[in-house]
């Protein structure tokens, strides 16, 4: 069935779709009153329900079914904080990581880095999180990825005590084997990967991630693009700790 998605709370009977769903149901996917489909919250809640009324843009649909957490990816929340890349290609990196299951996206104004967003309130940041949802539609996921906004690497790399493992994608120190590493932490409740800018880290940037403890590892010889490298770590620790 086609799924659809909106921020239901539980013991709700009846939701009325907001403007952007609602359009979707009808003129896309061309629903009509009595269609069944499935609701999702982005919180691990999915529901069965049915179209029960249409009124100019906007659907009403009535709660059939009990909610069902979903349980996938809930044992190890990875979070990915990048370089933001150029153009388009940070929509690629958005939708593949949201494939991924990855819980959080954080973007990084490293020093070397091209593209820096300039307000909190970034159109490049709401561009992000209605990929998440959309990706979350189509691929089954009940959770939606966070998109946090944009931050300097010197204020949030504090933060990267706070998890169980941080990873440091970095050619430029001594690197360990990012095998080894996972095999030497294999019971973690969060993760948090860092990928720099093409550019490669600066010496002060590397110096503040040895200080905040980060294992330094390789994804290979070859130099990737920061989209590639963000879904590439996403793969290998979702496949490592599902």
């Amino acid at each position: 069935m086609n799924r659809f998605y909106v921020p239901f709370q539980a013991g709700l009977k009846n939701v009325w779709m907001d403007s952007s769903e609602s359009h979707h149901m009808v003129h896309v996917k061309r629903l009509r009153i009595g269609d069944k489909i499935i609701l999702f919250n982005g919180m691990g809640d999915e529901c069965h329900a049915e179209i029960i009324e249409m009124k100019e843009n906007k659907v009403k649909v009535k709660i059939n079914q009990n909610k069902a957490i979903d349980k996938k990816n809930d044992n190890v929340k990875i979070d990915i904080a990048f370089a933001i890349p150029k153009g388009k290609r940070s929509h690629f990196l958005v939708q593949k990581c949201t494939e991924l299951g990855v819980h959080k996206l954080i973007p990084i104004h490293f020093e070397r880095s091209v593209v820096k967003l300039k307000t909190e309130r970034s159109e490049k940041i709401e561009k992000w999180r209605r990929i998440a949802i959309e990706t979350s539609k189509q691929c089954g996921r009940n959770i939606i990825t966070e998109i946090s906004n944009g931050t300097d690497f010197c204020n949030f790399i504090k933060n990267a005590k706070s998890y169980d493992l941080s990873l440091f994608a970095c050619n430029q120190s001594v690197p360990n084997n990012l095998k080894n590493t996972l095999q030497e932490h294999l019971k973690v409740n969060n993760i948090i990967s860092f990928i720099g800018p093409e550019g490669g880290f600066t010496s002060n940037e590397i110096e503040m991630a040895k200080e905040a403890r980060c294992k330094f590892v390789s994804l290979g010889q070859q130099i990737l693009r920061v989209e590639t490298a963000a879904i590439a770590i996403s793969a290998i620790l979702s496949y490592h700790y599902s």
